[in-house]
């Protein structure tokens, strides 16, 4: 059985350095049938290792109950990573965050009594006990698929060992300094994996918040990579430094601008890395797309919800398409992953003075690594003024003039050991690959000069302008250059080069590139070989057939019969409807006209009134939050949305749902506070775990008070919205809960209770912030205060009924005269192509759910009930996998608003979600 370690400069493998080249692929995003292919694209893109990451919420969708199986089959995925001979990072969390949906963790959690997640505490201990089931169900998936254990007698891979697994990855981002549950529940993760037969290296993705013992640290920023590197080989001199999210791009959210990062940011920031004589892990390397619920909500707003598309700006796109993005990570990662040796052999405390890589600089950077087995150059250009050519100095003196070319980013060898047949003493152009122990590939511009060095043999070359390789035997290699266009088309595999094709299928054969005729086909023994292709033709997109309706008539005027009764308010959680919507009904024993608020609810409620729309309460467009005059002849229908829980922050763990009763208020005037000066307040009485805050860390501070009277026993309702500092709210001298602009959604709403909270005396209500403010800051915006009144939902009888697809027979014509409430629309297509991507282009409908036959596709969100346009997904992937040629396929969709869907398309594209 093969051993793993490390030290300073890589992991090992029975002694021998291996030098890890990674990209990010959740399987809970992609449809199984696509994994294998999705696999090969980042393979054929430099790739050796897939990271990916295991949502708990996919696993164990009820307590005790696990599924490993079809779309969640974990085990199978990491098995085909391992047939394709590449290595495998496994995040089990069991928090990952990811932007999915409570950062992986299932919902019945939140409804364990006095539960806190990501952290130790007596009340902590049923999340504890419960990860500790979970890792233990995954270890059994994976536990012999370690490169640790043995290796079974028909394996596929070419690895040694059991299987790819090399590391495992214990919680992820717990960016907070508290000693104490380090030990106590950081280092109890890392004790289930153990125990439960981890025997590969542990990383914890903290970026040094707090070390956990057993585990080493890895990095994950954006800017001052080079620098930040250095620097952490200080602070970890024992382990290998390891970027563990290189974020090409970040989550879209609707209703804002879809943005992305250039392919020449990533390649600046992959250099950076690697000047650093650190490894990578691209993230996403392939986004993929929030089936069903998953998709979250980022923290930094309530209204900040995750497109279905989680396309990211990834090199690989949602569909499977190749991007910009793509070829840049593809030339260095292919050097990065076929020179391994070299970058592994890299002295890691030989660092010398270099001129600093800043992506805006504007005069070149150069950085000089040594190494046993070579040295390695990267040389990164500025944006403006680039120059044609640079000239460096060799450390033997020799000027070597080193053309640019159209990337900002330039990479060289020198003495670099290939394979133990030859040395690469010097090239001015950059390599890319090694093939065979015998084929060479460089690169550099068009018509540009080449100087290559083999065993100190010279060879002069003219970089080729056209497609055709240039290929040269010297020095018993065959060497074959490319110019920096053509390098893109070129797959190298283990015994040949192929120029004119994006990769290989899952057959072996060339996948084609528009533009491309013909592939070339360069043998290690200098041979070529051309072929002609022909790029498939995309089909003509199906076309939709007449839509049928599925009314919620009887739902939504409160007389169907699939409403039950609960006791009173409950979040969806503990009502068996964890994901996605819930209906509620309250009856009320007398009309009601009141000016009421809710004091516990998310996301956004749907009111209806004798079968009639009122409003929508809480987040998101057209809704209210503020309170609102409720005139009720006897009933009360409520639609709950949850449009996707935090991934992140203080707020981790909220309810859905109408889980509180709705309140008769009256405003409550503040008036000035009084501010005073003393120690910030700790947050950790509340908490053991609170993103950005450090234990013990109380510099002076401001706090601002205010007293107010109680009436009678009935709540107060504080609201605070848009504060831009971080706060406690105390009561009594109690803290009750933290706000952070960020953390908690710049939003918070505290019901303040008769007994635990308020007494009848005068209460005194302060803020505390965890800065000094001079002078005191005005915050009447910001926070106000609502005395209740009356509980005008503690008489009435309170109903839920579960939201669910309608059955066929319910289907029929749609209504003529259309209809403003939610409905089910369903029409069927046929296709006879299951191999392009096919997206549905929405016109005409508002904001619901897409089902492509038995599969929940996910959320969309096109207009808002007041005609706003949303955006910023245009299009919504139907994956090839889930289409059926041997009969009509099936299209659903709920819509909130009942809008018609007849405008809706379908369409064969390469743009994208966002395009």
């Amino acid at each position: 059985m093969p051993s793993i370690s490390f030290d300073g400069r890589s992991l090992m493998i029975d002694g021998r350095r291996i030098w890890l080249v990674s990209g990010s692929i959740h399987y809970a995003r992609v449809a199984r049938g696509l994994w294998r292919k999705r696999i090969l694209s980042a393979k054929h893109a430099g790739l050796n290792c897939i990271c990916t990451d295991v949502f708990w919420s996919v696993h164990e969708t009820e307590p005790g109950e696990f599924s490993f199986e079809d779309e969640a089959d974990l085990r199978h995925f990491v098995q085909l990573i391992g047939a394709e001979g590449m290595y495998c990072i496994l995040r089990p969390g069991p928090y990952v965050g990811a932007s999915w949906d409570l950062g992986g963790l299932p919902p019945w959690l939140t409804t364990i009594p006095g539960v806190t997640l990501r952290q130790s505490n007596p009340a902590a201990q049923g999340f504890l006990e419960a990860s500790a089931r979970f890792l233990g169900a995954v270890m059994e998936q994976v536990k012999d698929l370690q490169l640790t254990a043995p290796a079974p007698p028909d394996t596929e891979s070419t690895l040694p060992g059991g299987g790819p697994i090399v590391m495992m990855q214990a919680e992820h981002a717990w960016f907070c300094h508290h000693p104490a549950q380090a030990q106590t529940y950081l280092g109890e993760i890392v004790r289930y994996l153990r125990e439960n037969g981890c025997e590969v290296p542990i990383i914890v993705g903290n970026n040094f918040w707090q070390r956990v013992d057993g585990a080493f640290d890895t990095w994950s920023a954006d800017e001052h990579l080079a620098t930040d590197l250095r620097q952490m080989r200080l602070v970890q001199p024992e382990a290998p430094r390891f970027v563990s999210e290189v974020q090409c791009g970040q989550p879209d959210h609707w209703g804002e601008p879809h943005e992305h990062r250039s392919a020449a940011w990533c390649l600046n920031r992959l250099g950076q890395i690697l000047s650093a004589g650190a490894q990578y892990n691209v993230h996403m390397f392939h986004g993929g797309t929030n089936f069903g619920f998953n998709g979250g909500c980022s923290d930094r707003s309530r209204d900040a919800l995750i497109t279905t598309s989680h396309d990211c700006g990834a090199p690989l796109s949602e569909a499977g398409d190749t991007t910009p993005m793509y070829w840049a990570v593809k030339r260095i990662s292919m050097f990065a992953s076929q020179f391994g040796q070299v970058l592994a052999h890299l002295e890691p405390d030989t660092f010398h003075a270099a001129v600093a890589p800043l992506h805006d600089s504007t005069t070149p950077g150069l950085i000089h690594l040594r190494g046993a087995q070579g040295d390695a150059l990267f040389a990164f250009m500025p944006e403006a003024n680039r120059p044609e050519q640079v000239q460096l100095m060799l450390p033997d003196g020799l000027t070597l003039p080193v053309p640019v070319g159209q990337d900002r980013l330039i990479w060289l060898l020198l003495k670099a050991n290939l394979g133990g047949v030859a040395e690469l003493t010097y090239s001015n152009l950059r390599p890319w690959a090694f093939i065979a122990s015998k084929l060479l590939v460089l690169f550099g511009p068009a018509g540009a000069d080449g100087l290559i060095g083999i065993n100190d043999a010279p060879l002069a070359v003219t970089v080729p302008a056209g497609r055709s390789p240039l290929v040269e035997t010297h020095e018993d290699l065959t060497i074959v250059v490319l110019n920096d266009q053509t390098i893109d088309a070129a797959t190298a595999t283990r015994r040949e080069l192929t120029i004119g094709s994006a990769g290989l299928d899952e057959h072996g054969e060339p996948i084609t590139i528009p533009g491309w005729a013909s592939t070339t086909t360069v043998r290690a023994n200098g041979r070529t070989h051309a072929k002609r292709v022909t790029r498939p033709r995309r089909p003509s997109a199906p076309r939709l057939t007449r839509w049928l309706q599925a009314p919620l008539d009887q739902v939504v005027d409160g007389t169907s019969q699939d409403y039950r009764t609960i006791e009173g308010p409950a979040g969806l959680e503990a009502l068996s409807a964890p994901f996605g919507y819930g209906w509620y009904r309250l009856t009320f024993p007398a009309k009601l006209a009141a000016h009421v608020m809710v004091g516990h609810a998310c996301d956004r409620l749907h009111l209806f009134a004798e079968g009639k729309p009122l409003m929508i309460l809480g987040s998101g467009a057209a809704s209210r939050r503020d309170p609102m005059d409720l005139r009720i002849s006897g009933q009360l229908v409520v639609l709950a949305d949850n449009s996707g829980r935090f991934d992140d922050g203080w707020l981790l763990g909220e309810h859905k749902g109408l889980y509180g009763h709705l309140y008769e208020v009256k405003p409550v005037r503040l008036g000035r506070p009084q501010a005073k000066t003393g120690p910030a307040p700790d947050p950790f009485d509340l908490g053991g775990y609170f993103r950005g805050m450090r234990q013990g860390e109380r510099p002076a501070a401001t706090s601002l008070s205010w007293r107010v009277k109680s009436i009678g026993s009935q709540p107060l309702i504080v609201d605070i919205q848009d504060l831009p500092f971080r706060a406690m709210l105390i009561v009594n001298g109690t803290p009750v809960g933290l706000y952070d602009p960020q953390h908690t959604a710049g939003t918070g709403r505290y019901l303040l209770e008769f007994g635990p909270h308020l007494r009848r005396r005068p209460n005194e209500i302060c803020l505390a912030l965890f800065e000094e403010v001079k002078p005191a800051p005005q915050v009447s915006n910001s926070i106000k205060a609502y005395q209740a009144t009356g509980n005008v939902t503690a008489k009435a009888q309170w109903a839920f009924a579960n939201w669910s697809m309608p059955s066929d027979q319910d289907f029929g014509p749609p209504s003529s005269a259309g209809t403003a409430l939610p409905s089910w629309y369903r029409s069927t297509f046929n296709t006879r192509e299951t191999d392009g991507p096919l997206w549905l282009e929405p016109s005409g409908i508002s904001k619901g759910q897409i089902y492509l036959n038995d599969h929940n596709i996910g959320r969309y969100f096109v207009d808002s009930p007041t005609r706003k346009k949303m955006g910023p997904q245009k299009r919504y992937y139907l994956p090839e996998p889930w289409l059926r040629n041997d009969g009509p396929n099936v299209l659903t969709l709920f819509d909130e608003h009942g809008k018609n869907p007849t405008g809706c398309r379908l369409v064969y594209s390469e743009k994208g979600a966002f395009g």
